[in-house]
């Protein structure tokens, strides 16, 4: 499958770089890629506090935005961590961002990235497509549908913990979501500080897992000595299964790696695949007002 440029179309591949993967015996350093197109298509970070889990989400975002439309990809964030999701909020391809504080716009948010699937699974139906991977080269035969306006949707949930103390309700069906969406095009992003924090359920359905330092070694998926040899107080490093040392790449396009003035970085990111779009934008989570005129509430039922 072709990558796409940031501006125009393509049949999207959806495997991306993120970092790099050290090789010390041969003496180089490989990309760390992902490739969220098939069978891996939901992804966890695991880490301690201040491991870098955040940065390397909004690297993966990063990173997918600017080699991929608007149309092709989309996000739906739910910020339970400390906020730095904002810092993206301003990319065409979200459609929102949500806090802990913003309970409607977080059920609303998941109800959205829920009904896709739904919407979808008739649509493959009615139409005899049979595989996301023909939904992705007709959308790239035709970009802009009036039956369907998403491509790939990624719900990111930053602070998995957060939905199973705030939003217990929610579990449910982010867990049905995560074995029905890959099907459909609708992939999970999460973070969480533990593996113990994801139900074996959902867990299993995750096939893209990245480990940076653990607070506690035992805890890992890699084995203890390995997770051990991660170093402290160095975000963003972690352990490949095989025990090859990966360090995650910031999400800034102007070749700095300073940590200091990363929100900066991020800002002018932003603002340069913004100018690339224009109006072009994720379709935005449907929210009932706070407030209805009856003037306009009148038009509604006469619009009916």
């Amino acid at each position: 499958e072709a990558r796409v440029s940031a501006a125009g179309h393509g049949v999207a591949s959806l495997r991306v770089p993120i970092g790099v993967v050290d090789r010390p015996y041969d003496q180089r350093r490989e990309m760390l890629e992902v490739d969220l197109a098939g069978a891996q298509g939901h992804l966890a970070i695991v880490g301690g506090p201040q491991s870098g889990k955040s940065t390397a989400l909004r690297t993966l975002v990063m990173s997918l935005a600017s080699t991929h439309t608007p149309e092709q990809v989309q996000f739906y964030c739910l910020d339970f961590g400390g906020g730095t999701l904002n810092g993206i909020a301003d990319l065409p391809h979200v459609g929102s961002v949500a806090n802990r504080l913003d309970v409607d716009r977080v059920r609303r948010t998941v109800a959205e990235v829920v009904t896709v699937i739904g919407q979808r699974e008739r649509l493959f139906r009615r139409r005899g497509m049979d595989s996301m991977a023909d939904f992705r080269r007709r959308r790239a035969e035709n970009p802009v549908d009036d039956e369907d306006s998403f491509g790939d949707v990624f719900l990111v949930v930053d602070g998995w913990a957060g939905i199973r103390s705030d939003f217990e309700t929610l579990e449910t069906q982010l867990a049905s979501m995560a074995a029905q969406g890959l099907s459909y095009g609708v992939h999970l992003l999460i973070t969480a500080t533990r593996w113990a924090e994801i139900r074996p359920a959902t867990k299993d359905l995750i096939g893209t897992r990245i480990e940076l330092r653990l607070g506690d070694p035992s805890d890992s998926e890699i084995g203890r000595a390995k997770a051990a040899r991660v170093p402290e107080s160095r975000p963003g490093r972690g352990m490949t299964k095989g025990g090859l040392h990966l360090l995650t790449g910031l999400p800034r396009f102007d070749g700095s790696s300073s940590a200091v003035d990363l929100g900066t970085g991020i800002q002018a990111a932003v603002a340069t695949i913004a100018a690339t779009y224009h109006d072009r934008a994720a379709p935005p989570v449907r929210m009932l007002p706070d407030d209805l005129d009856v003037d306009d509430l009148r038009r509604m039922l006469v619009d009916r």
